[in-house]
This record gives C-alpha cells, structure tokens and sequence, in this order.
C-alpha cells in the first residue's frame, strides 16, 4: 500500500474545516434472539450487557490467548445486536462466535451484502444533518491558511431542508433509526472512532439513491484517500495496523473497548493479567516523518540499525508533521529522538499534539 500525495493530502486538510461525506467499506453481522446479547458478551472485552437499546461501544473481540481477531463497534439495537467491523472480517468473525454456539438462542449472520455504510463528518456535521441550513467556515481557519478557502464558501442543503428531523446522539456509538432525505436510515455517532462524525448505516440497494440526495443537497464527496488520511491522524487502527498476535492494550483503546470490571469472557485472563503488570511491552502510535514522497507500507521503524517497530499505514497528513503513520513501537524506543522510517527521520506524535 502507498500513502496519498501531497494533493491528496492538501484536499483532506481543507475538509477537515467543513461538512463533507464519503463511503466508507465497512462489514456487519447481525445477532438476534433472546439469547444474543448475553452470548456475544463472552467473547468481547467491552460489557456488551450494559449496553442500552440505542447505545452500544468498541469491543476487542480475542481469541483463548488473548490476541486480537477484530476491533468492532457493537450497537444495542430492538432484535439484539449489529456488530460493525473493519471490511472483510464479518464472515471471520460469524465463523469464531458460531465455533463456540451451542444451545443458545442467537442467530449469527453476515449481513455485510445488505448493509452499507457512508460517513458524514467535519466540524459542521452535526449542524448540517440536523438544520439543513448554511454553514459557515470557521472564522479562523481561511485566515490561518489562505489555502483552505477554496470550498469552504458558507453552502446550504437545498430543497431537502432539514436532513433529519430527530436530535442526533451526540455520546460515542449512540444510534438512532429515522428518515434521512426520505430513505430510512441509522444514524451512528462516531465520536472517537477514527474521524468524528456520523457513520449513516442504509440499505445497500438505497445507497445510490442515498449519495445523490446528499449530493444535491450540497454535500462534498470526498474519497477514500481523505477518510484514510483523517482515520490516521486519529489513530484509530485499521485491520492492516493489528497484526498477528497482537493483544488489546497494545492498541491503546483501553477506555473505550475493554471492561475490567465484567465477567468472564474468552481472552480475559490474559488481558487481566496485563493490565494487572501495568504494562505492555509496545504501543501502537502516530508517527510523523520527515518525507515527502509517498511511502510504501509495511516498513519498519528504526532506531540507530535496530528495529524497534513496523509501519503499518500512512498517509501524507500536513496537521501531524508532513508524512504520518500509524504502527507497533517498543515501548522502550517510544522517548527516542533517533527514529528512521524508510531512511527518514521520524518521532512519535505526542497525544496532546493531534488536533
């Protein structure tokens, strides 16, 4: 995989400043029956059970040593369960619960070729979806860089009016079923989850008929370049960026994915035990290099001639230092000032420095 262009890059910077949407591949498998949630729950880090109706949250799903299969966001809805996960992995995933389905009453299905998934998002997101009105640039962003005024005109939805009625969730993973545009749709708050925004969940054979009205109503498309420029620089970890054997705390997802307080649940005994040593011995980071031609991953990290990590993905991201990648650095070579990817100086992206 190549990281974007500075074009490319150039674009997805400019839009963070704005309302846009995009698609986003995405897979699903559906859990219904009295039994669904209480039988999922003994296979995720996150407590599944407290989830309410409308609510939901990420959640490592592990393997019986610890190791991640998937990182997934679980939505409680009437029937049970819809569990989001990274493109490709819902068949996997239906085929690890089912391995362990015995007399409970859940049905697990693959559910990806009925269900797609857009992402609307930018600053003005939840303005847009909920007034259909104009909506302004921030005043301070085409001041602070001249660049960022092409697009960013005050725009308005159009003939639509108000996109959607209802008050939209506003807490990470909350969710909603209504009408969008006059399609029905489920509106997930994606708060934290790679670019802040909404995930709109819509029928695949209305996904058309769905991207031309928000088109019409003013929307700028992007395309996946720019989503997977945002997902980077808000580390939020791709199924290229969790490799074999990787455990959950490495992923840096603690808060939101796992409980330490729940009940037993396939792989917990190894995540317990880590979080009992307090430690784990690498972290999945951001880091910005210092290049500018696109990079090629996967690529490993260097500190003097040692490896000390892996790349896993990047993308030219102008608000993280030029070139940023998302991969697995040795905890001990995270307060390095020595740090090569590619031949090209590199440092870890501290917390507070993303914004």
């Amino acid at each position: 995989m190549t990281s974007p262009t500075p074009d490319e890059a150039a674009e997805a910077n400019a839009y963070r400043h704005q309302f846009f949407w995009g698609a986003l591949p995405m897979g699903f498998v559906e859990a219904t029956g009295s039994d669904a949630v209480r039988f999922v729950d003994n296979f995720t880090t996150a407590s599944v059970s407290g989830f309410a109706v409308g609510g939901g949250g990420e959640s490592f799903f592990t393997d019986g040593r610890g190791w991640v299969i998937a990182l997934a966001t679980i939505l409680r809805t009437d029937s049970g369960l819809l569990v989001c996960t990274p493109p490709g992995l819902a068949a996997t995933l239906c085929e690890h619960l089912e391995h362990y389905h015995i007399r409970e009453k859940v049905d697990l299905r693959d559910a990806s070729a009925e269900i797609a998934c857009l992402l609307v998002t930018g600053p003005a997101a939840k303005a847009g979806l909920s007034d259909g009105g104009k909506i302004p640039p921030p005043q301070d962003a085409a001041t602070a860089d001249p660049s960022l005024k092409t697009g960013m005109e005050s725009f308005s939805c159009g003939p639509l009016g108000p996109l959607c009625e209802q008050p939209l969730p506003t807490v990470g993973a909350g969710h909603l079923t209504t009408s969008l545009g006059g399609i029905e749709v489920r509106i997930v708050c994606t708060l934290g989850q790679g670019a802040d925004g909404y995930w709109i969940l819509v029928a695949r054979d209305r996904l058309h008929e769905l991207a031309v009205k928000l088109t019409d109503a003013g929307l700028p498309q992007v395309d996946e370049t720019t989503l997977e420029t945002l997902r980077i620089e808000a580390r939020y970890p791709s199924v290229a960026d969790i490799l074999a054997k990787t455990l959950p705390q490495e992923l840096g997802r603690d808060a939101r994915a796992i409980s330490f307080t729940k009940g037993c649940y396939l792989g917990q005994e190894t995540v317990a035990r880590l979080d009992a040593m307090g430690h784990v011995n690498r972290r999945l980071v951001l880091l910005a290099i210092d290049a500018a031609a696109p990079l090629a991953v996967p690529v490993p990290i260097l500190q003097g001639d040692t490896e000390v990590g892996i790349v896993t993905s990047a993308s030219h991201a102008p608000n993280s230092g030029g070139l940023a990648g998302l991969g697995l650095v040795q905890v001990k070579a995270l307060a390095s000032d020595q740090l090569t990817v590619g031949g090209k100086a590199a440092r870890v992206v501290a917390e507070e420095d993303v914004r």
